[in-house]
């Protein structure tokens, strides 16, 4: 009897035939997917989005908007099932072999499942498909219809689901093996700092598969770089140079990174829109070490790089890394090896002490240091004009003016040049600026309103900066003041670092000083911009700035672009309903005059 009740214990643990070589099957399925997903998307929670929504609309000052949109729920069994306060997504995660395929997972938090399941039904379009509970598992749902058979899983309150139409039975057997890890614990970092998050996982691709990729990459982009017919000797060296740079920069990338994130969320608090974009840096690696280094000293600008309410600004004073440091140093080497065939002769290309090696010989050196350090400005000007100003500090030189010179002469006496300069036309601070003017008889519409006039540029130097302006001759005066102002500013201000290592700046409010009142009030466009928009809320500002593990490009926009984004809903969603009206009335009209027919 214990000999039979042992061998029929034996019977019931060996799995059949059948069983083992399905379990087989599974388990090479679940290996021939990457551990963990590659992409996500991370949504904080229908409530933070819900938030969202009633805020930009409060802005627009049309609430009821917000009541229709959260009210349009009831299409959806008002997602009965779903718990609103959890985050939610989609996982993508990848075949191995040669060509990876990806395989999507939706991830939706829980909180009955019996309305979720009425609430996917109420979702799913037409009579075709039923949901059902697999009869063997508590865990699983089988979703059967037209396009064959899906699976829900259910597991730490979370539904995980195929999307319709990637089903095979690998995906369909990582449905019903794979351990998923809890989203609200996976994902809980994303869901905190973003109402919207997608996420690239690099660390999460095997070695083999990325060189396998890049080799790929590398070999398609290099078929494309060879000479085209009929393009230059010089512009296929540009060209070939660049795409170059542009394939070892991917691989740097790819090699160098672990993760990086695109999130964006609104602070209801400060009623401002942030956008970020994060890379973070495998440890220890050449990538870290150049984010890490990234903050240079105080930008010698740094006294006019702070003002505020420009239309718009931009600056940068930071280290640049050394690979790419020999990247800017191959163009410019480039450039000036052009210059140099253009505006020279022969023998005179062989001199140290020729213009061309004097004026980029500064500029080489300044990259070959490491640090970039520049800015450039659109300034409002009392007139209501714009003018464009900036500067780039170069390695110290006593010959790059006279270096300056000589080459703007040199353009002039070209056959081919058709623009009007004139040497030592302007002088700001004791720095002779010189003014070359385009070929053009008269200012068009665009150009008077923007820059009050056919816009020329400006160019000087002094013995350490390389200084431009833009436009007619008030922005000679526009860049005289900001010299003026950095000059007599007191060493303890010029030490003063005000802005991030790269920083850009928007104000809309000074556009709009461009136009008259009646202007503005025969533009529909113009009068929601100028309904949006007061001097303190049309700022968009985007800085560069290390992080403890990485790099952070943040973007934020002020409370003016919110209710811009309402303001522009509201009037499509008005003239949508005057649309449904009009026909709707229509629609009455050509039944009552059928009926008066009859």
């Amino acid at each position: 009897m214990t000999t039979l009740l042992f061998s029929n214990s034996l019977w019931g643990q060996e799995p059949s035939k059948k069983d083992s070589e399905k379990k087989e099957k599974t388990k090479q399925a679940v290996e021939t997917l990457l551990p963990k997903p590659i992409i996500v998307i991370n949504f904080a929670s229908v409530e933070r989005i819900l938030q969202d929504i009633d805020l930009i609309f409060e802005l627009a000052e049309r609430p009821e908007i917000a009541e229709i949109a959260s009210s349009s729920l009831a299409n959806v069994n008002d997602l009965e099932g779903i718990d609103q306060n959890k985050n939610m997504g989609v996982e993508m995660y990848l075949k191995t072999g040669l060509l990876p395929q990806p395989v999507f997972i939706m991830y939706l938090p829980i909180s009955k499942v019996r309305s979720f399941i009425e609430t996917l039904e109420a979702v799913i379009p037409g009579d075709e498909e039923t949901i059902k509970k697999d009869p063997n598992r508590d865990d699983l749902f089988i979703v059967n219809g037209r396009r064959g058979e899906s699976l829900i899983r259910m597991q730490d309150n979370y539904a995980h689901m195929l999307f319709r139409g990637g089903e095979s039975e690998e995906t369909l057997d990582l449905i019903t093996t794979r351990n998923f890890d809890d989203p609200t614990q996976q994902f809980q970092n994303l869901t905190n700092n973003y109402d919207l998050a997608v996420k690239l996982d690099l660390s999460g691709v095997p070695e083999l598969m990325r060189t396998t990729f890049l080799g790929f990459f590398r070999t398609a982009i290099e078929t494309q770089l060879q000479q085209r017919d009929g393009e230059s000797d010089s512009a296929y060296e540009l060209r070939r140079m660049s795409g170059k740079q542009n394939i070892e920069g991917i691989e740097y990338f790819l090699n160098e990174a672990q993760e990086l994130v695109l999130g964006g969320y609104i602070d209801t608090e400060q009623k401002r829109g942030i956008i970020d974009f994060l890379i973070k840096a495998r440890p220890n690696s050449d990538l870290a070490r150049d984010i890490k280094n990234i903050p240079g000293k105080a930008s010698y600008f740094s006294v006019v790089t702070s003002r505020k309410n420009l239309p718009v600004a931009a600056s940068a004073s930071m280290n640049i890394a050394r690979r790419e440091r020999e990247s800017y140093h191959a163009y410019l080497t480039y450039f000036e090896k052009q210059l140099a065939e253009k505006l020279l002769a022969e023998d005179e290309r062989l001199q140290n002490t020729n213009s061309v090696k004097q004026f980029f010989g500064p500029i080489k050196s300044m990259v070959k240091k490491g640090h970039l350090d520049l800015f450039a400005q659109l300034v409002a000007t009392p007139s209501r004009k714009f003018a464009l100003i900036g500067g780039i500090k170069v390695t110290p030189s006593a010959n790059l003016s006279a270096a300056l010179l000589d080459l703007i002469e040199r353009v002039d006496k070209l056959p081919d040049n058709k623009a009007k300069i004139f040497t030592n036309a302007e002088t700001v601070q004791g720095i002779a600026l010189h003014q070359l003017q385009p070929d053009i008889k008269s200012a068009d519409d665009r150009q008077k309103r923007f820059l009050g006039g056919v816009p020329s540029l400006y160019v000087g130097a002094d013995s350490q900066v390389i200084w431009f302006a833009m436009g007619t001759d008030i922005a000679v005066s526009a860049l005289n003041e900001a010299i003026e102002q950095i000059n007599t500013a007191s060493p303890e201000a010029r030490k003063e670092q005000r802005t991030a290592p790269f920083q850009i700046e928007f104000h809309m409010r000074p556009w709009l000083g461009l136009f008259s009142e009646e202007e503005i009030d025969q533009s529909g466009v113009m009068q929601v911009l100028d309904v949006a928009f007061e001097k303190d809320n049309d700022l968009i500002q985007m800085t560069t700035q290390p992080t403890e593990t990485g790099v952070r490009t943040q973007i934020q926009v002020d409370e003016g672009y919110l209710k811009l984004l309402g303001l522009s809903i509201s009037k499509q969603f008005d003239r949508n309903q005057e649309r449904r009206a009009r026909r709707e009335r229509e629609r009455q009209k050509k039944k009552a005059k059928d009926n008066q027919n009859n």
